[in-house]
């Protein structure tokens, strides 16, 4: 399969994930009292608007949202200028973009990160899961190639 095929199957899934992260943050939001668990309070659905960044660290939102259009079009710049690419290094770029534009999303409307999926003592979201995994995989990649 050639590379332009790729981008256009990344691009759908990239787009499925978002429609899926936005419907699971819509769901939750709608439904803040609900919560469900594996093994509570260890493992399960629970509904938080996270105010700060990673960690629930306090950025004022007028500041994430001046800096992370800068900071994905850098990202995005950088990617292109790299050598060596191949499907694996697309696909990860297309999931840490798609993870940011989602949890972007919910800052301009919300001012807040929608997040639903609690793991032990922190609540995350797909899209963060999509931007560590694409991280992780361009890790990876670098790694091999040393």
């Amino acid at each position: 399969m050639k590379t332009k095929d790729h981008l256009i199957i990344y691009t759908l899934m990239s787009g499925l994930f978002l429609l899926i992260d936005q419907l699971l943050k819509f769901l939750a939001r709608t439904n803040p009292d609900f919560n469900l668990y594996i093994w509570k309070p260890w493992l399960g659905w629970e509904y938080f608007a996270n105010p700060g960044i990673a960690f629930s660290l306090p950025v004022p939102n007028w500041l994430v949202l001046l800096v992370t259009p800068i900071i994905l079009i850098l990202f995005i710049a950088l990617i292109l200028k790299s050598k060596k690419k191949n499907n694996l290094f697309y696909f990860s770029i297309f999931l840490i973009v798609t993870g940011a534009i989602s949890n972007f999303i919910d800052r301009i409307l919300f001012s807040a990160t929608i997040d639903y999926i609690r793991i032990l003592t922190g609540i995350i979201n797909l899209a963060d899961v999509m931007i560590v995994i694409g991280a992780g995989m361009m890790v990876m990649r670098e790694w091999r190639r040393k």
